[in-house]
């Protein structure tokens, strides 16, 4: 049984006599199988997903204490007060999450043209500073924090000195036809905490291409500012989390073997005829096929 077994994983993974020294799957037809394998499962989550959504659940590995923390983690390393949990900003992030489900957006601004600012100041909360951080399709919280981090318009809003409370909301719904988590971040500095003057006018709704211009001149008159990004990561359900640690694991073993397989032929002298040409060729698809399975990240 041993014998067997070793034998087994001398011909996989190993040149050897019985493999015509090249491990068996760095073989042209067992890297082709690898692909057609994952490009089946690929397709057999697609169909799942379009006509029977219901089977794929959702992330249940965020928490606002979790992202809370690692906000306010990284604020301390950097020299800054830790933010507060605000219930009004925490209302103002769960009606928006909501919003963006009832009205199936994936926008700071709605299509009725309600801004974020709108509900921070319809849950009561006078701010003279605000800003929101939106992440969709994510299944740990440190995903979601690490992806914000890696951005620099998140970034900022997370280590924005001037903010003193957050708001986070953390919903389940359907989006544009997809089950996803939305995560709502909404940061926050109230208008009267160094005794500002309370009759500044908060500026109605402006046209979408005036937003960038409004909030520079608030700022410099003192005045309510605002500041947005929003993450998205798209093609994730509960199964991407599997489907990202199978690609990598087999990617990483593929490299593995290849890299033993070239020591071999080159401690020993040996000279393939066919060479890795076509290997090569094979296993950068495999490659960029499973980086593809993974989900790759966009910025809105």
């Amino acid at each position: 049984m041993f014998n067997k077994i070793r034998f087994f994983l001398t011909h996989a993974f190993f040149p050897h006599e019985s493999n015509n020294y090249r491990a068996k799957l760095l073989q042209t037809i067992s890297i082709v199988f690898i692909i057609l394998v994952f490009i089946a499962y690929q397709s057999a989550v697609y169909l799942i997903k379009v006509y029977n959504p219901d089977i794929l659940g959702y992330a249940t590995n965020i928490t606002v204490e979790k992202i809370l923390d690692l906000v306010n983690q990284e604020r301390i390393k950097n020299n800054l007060s830790p933010l507060t949990i605000s219930s009004e900003l925490t209302t103002a992030a769960t009606q928006k999450a909501a919003d963006m489900f009832t009205k199936d957006y994936w926008a700071h601004i709605s299509p009725t043209g309600v801004t974020p600012w709108q509900f921070i100041s319809s849950s009561g909360y006078d701010y003279i500073y605000a800003g929101e951080n939106l992440a969709k399709n994510f299944d740990k919280s440190e995903d979601v924090f690490l992806a914000w981090m890696k951005s620099p318009t998140h970034r900022a809003n997370i280590l924005k000195a001037e903010y003193t409370d957050i708001g986070i909301s953390i919903m389940n719904g359907d989006l544009n036809g997809e089950e996803t988590t939305l995560v709502v971040q909404e940061f926050g500095k109230k208008s009267n905490t160094n005794g500002i003057v309370s009759n500044l006018v908060i500026p109605s709704r402006p046209p979408v291409h005036e937003i960038a211009s409004s909030v520079n001149q608030e700022k410099s008159h003192h005045s309510p500012g605002f500041t947005t990004s929003v993450l998205n990561i798209i093609n994730k359900f509960t199964s991407f989390s599997f489907t990202k640690n199978a690609s990598l694991i087999v990617v990483e073993i593929l490299l593995i073997i290849l890299f033993i397989d070239s020591i071999y032929i080159w401690k020993n002298r040996l000279l393939r005829i066919n060479g890795h040409s076509l290997a090569h060729i094979i296993f950068i698809i495999a490659l960029f096929a499973a980086i593809g399975a993974t989900g790759i990240g966009v910025i809105l």
